[in-house]
């Protein structure tokens, strides 16, 4: 068995582990999350005990999730007690679990909602910081399961003291057996969630089985792999610091719904580290921090390093792709049945005169008609002119589709298809789609900003010209 603290010097380790780690300052406003059980019964205790070193004001913050039935409404009045026992503020939030909004476990959901929950409550109070009670043994556990699932150092770094600016975590230093002979000393009851006994639950299991047969091996396991989590943490914090430089270094894009990196100086940096990058990439389009798997990561590398342009991996919502030199990340739109807004977005109507606004640019065409009794030049690749005799004024602008063809100015008249037209000139995959077609009856007329079809051109004999301009 691992040495126990002696009861007097728990309150003393707290306050070193909060000094140490600065997790909490003079003068904070503090919600102690109490579920009723023994580490945060004796996390109350202690920071109560501790609040005249700091003159901290203290409330409790207690979340019900309803799932135990009767005894979730039990712990809550339990947590009510306690608010009566030291004198403070008692916050209750009971929270409604509904199966059809899961998109992980039961637990995993129910945590997203706990921490919601007491943020709230943070704020309501207007208080700076959440402790929570977790424990060397929560820590234990966690790296535990994150070993089993083959996690990276992410996930082996275990529980942080300090989650973002305000979730604290004085009690990671302490064991629960420590902590249950603090509450004996201090003469404090608690209650126990039933659910911790079920074998359903993973981190159950390792804590009943698994656990207790390490201990036979190292007793002082606990203390071991809180350790390891600690110095994997310091190692992963480098790691993403040099990860999310070099992401500066090698992205050359990184506008809102899209990021590129340039493929060579991706792969010239170490595996460790373009790992990293690219996940970095992916969290940044999807908005946020977890994921995606290593699997997912690797997948993408070794397409990058066949060097082949022109795949394309989905992502939840964002298309990965390699076009050319660049590993491109886009951010795939996404049009409801009902939103009008954005109803059009493939074909658009416009008169002569007339003006509309392309949504996957944000480009405005703007068409206009004037009489002529010479050739009008063409002053840049915004701006195009077009004999208005040689095609039917029924126009509309539209995406790029398989099999279209037109006949590219410069080519002598010959047609040509718009994709291999888009490969010849190296224009990317991801952004095909987004270029606005000028169409009319008789086939494409302008492919917006890059080329102008060369049967609809003016000339010596034009007397009436359409000009269109794409602005923005």
């Amino acid at each position: 068995m691992g040495k126990q603290i002696s009861n007097l010097k728990i309150e003393e380790k707290v306050h070193q582990m909060i000094t140490h780690r600065d997790l909490l300052r003079s003068g904070d406003r503090i919600v102690v999350a109490v579920s009723g059980g023994p580490d945060s019964v004796a996390l109350l205790a202690c920071i109560v005990a501790l609040s005249p070193r700091w003159n901290w004001e203290i409330s409790i913050g207690h979340v019900n999730h309803g799932l135990r039935g009767a005894e979730s409404d039990e712990d809550a009045a339990f947590v009510e007690q306690l608010g009566n026992l030291f004198g403070l503020p008692v916050s209750i939030r009971k929270v409604n679990l509904r199966k059809q909004y899961f998109k992980q476990s039961l637990q995993a959901y129910a945590r997203v909602i706990r921490y919601q929950a007491l943020e709230n409550i943070l704020q309501e109070r207007c208080a700076t910081k959440i402790a929570m009670g977790h424990t060397a043994d929560d820590q234990a556990e966690t790296v535990l399961m994150w070993m089993l699932r083959g996690s990276g150092t992410g996930g082996l770094s275990g529980i942080p003291p300090k989650r973002g600016a305000r979730i604290v975590r004085p009690f990671l230093d302490l064991s629960r057996r420590d902590i249950v002979a603090y509450l004996d000393e201090r003469q404090l009851t608690y209650r126990m969630d039933s659910s911790n006994n079920q074998p359903v639950y993973l981190r159950n299991r390792l804590r009943m089985d698994l656990m207790p047969q390490l201990k036979e091996y190292a007793p002082g396991i606990v203390n071991v792999l809180s350790r390891q989590a600690a110095i994997i943490r310091d190692d992963h914090v480098y790691l993403e610091q040099v990860a999310a430089d070099a992401f500066q270094e090698v992205c050359v894009i990184n506008n809102e719904g899209e990021i590129q990196l340039e493929r060579l100086a991706l792969l010239d940096l170490p595996l460790a580290i373009r790992r990293r990058v690219v996940r970095h990439g992916l969290q940044q389009m999807n908005g946020n921090t977890q994921g995606p798997s290593f699997g997912i990561i690797q997948r993408l590398l070794d397409r990058l390093e066949n060097g082949q342009s022109g795949w394309t991996i989905q992502i939840n919502t964002v298309d990965i792709s390699q076009e050319y030199d660049r590993l491109v990340f886009l951010k795939r739109m996404t049009i409801g049945p009902n939103d009008l807004s954005l109803a059009p977005l493939r074909e658009i109507g416009v008169e002569i005169p007339g003006e509309v606004l392309w949504p996957l640019t944000g480009q405005r065409m703007v068409l206009s008609r004037k009489h002529v009794k010479k050739i009008v030049s063409q002053p840049n690749a915004l701006e195009m002119h077009l004999d208005a005799d040689t095609f039917t004024p029924e126009l509309r602008i539209r995406s790029w589709r398989p099999g279209d063809v037109f006949h590219p100015k410069g080519l002598g008249g010959r047609q040509k298809k718009l994709q291999d037209f888009f490969s010849d000139i190296k224009f990317p995959r991801s952004k095909r789609e987004k270029v606005p077609l000028l169409v009319s009856p008789e086939g494409i007329l302008w492919v917006g900003g890059l080329r102008e079809d060369d049967r609809f051109q003016v000339s010596s004999g034009t007397t009436s010209v359409v000009i269109a301009t794409m602005t923005g």
